[in-house]
């Protein structure tokens, strides 16, 4: 009887221990991963709050020339935010690991520790790898807009300054940037 009251008792433990928050400060400022911040609404990133107001805008100056229908004036403003979000979502998770290597090591993508010679000091921003990934999202939405507009609207798409987000890089990149505040 005292053997199965200590086994129990040790798994209450550790099922107790387990639901407990490991280490320090818990992330996100205080507040459990998920949860709202402020009360009962969920505060968007930056990039969420601007990319329909930023696609509307650049989509509307280009309508006219492009001659878009109402349908494709609407695929291209959707398409065109997700493209920015999806920039910023994947530059900010790039400049939130490079916080966070200058702060006492992370595993990068990669999956490789920071070498011992690496200190927090000499830690550099993985532009290439950066921009890598911002060239892939780039691309996959250059199919898309192929598919929403015809082959001559196209065309004149890829030529309008201004139009397409892939000379952009270092713009969008400083934005973010700026817009990252540090978690540490």
């Amino acid at each position: 009887m005292k053997k199965l009251f200590f086994t129990i008792a040790a798994c209450m433990l550790a099922i107790m221990a387990s639901a407990q928050p490991m280490g320090g400060r818990p992330m996100g400022g205080g507040r459990p991963m998920g949860a709202p911040r402020g009360g009962m609404s969920m505060e968007k990133p930056f990039y969420e709050k601007e990319s329909d107001s930023i696609a509307n805008a650049r989509i509307q100056d280009v309508a006219g020339r492009l001659d878009l229908s109402e349908k494709q004036l609407d695929k291209m403003v959707k398409l065109y935010a997700q493209e920015f979000e999806e920039i910023c979502r994947n530059l900010q998770m790039s400049v939130m690991e490079f916080q966070m290597r200058q702060n006492g090591g992370f595993r990068g993508r990669g999956n490789n520790m920071m070498d011992a010679q690496q200190t927090p000091a000499n830690v550099q921003f993985d532009t290439e790898g950066a921009r890598k990934i911002y060239n892939q999202i780039i691309e996959k939405f250059d199919k898309r807009y192929k598919k929403a507009l015809n082959d001559s609207q196209y065309q004149l798409w890829k030529e309008l300054p201004g139009t397409t987000l892939d000379n952009k890089f270092s713009s969008i990149l400083q934005h973010v940037q700026q817009n990252t505040q540090s978690m540490f």
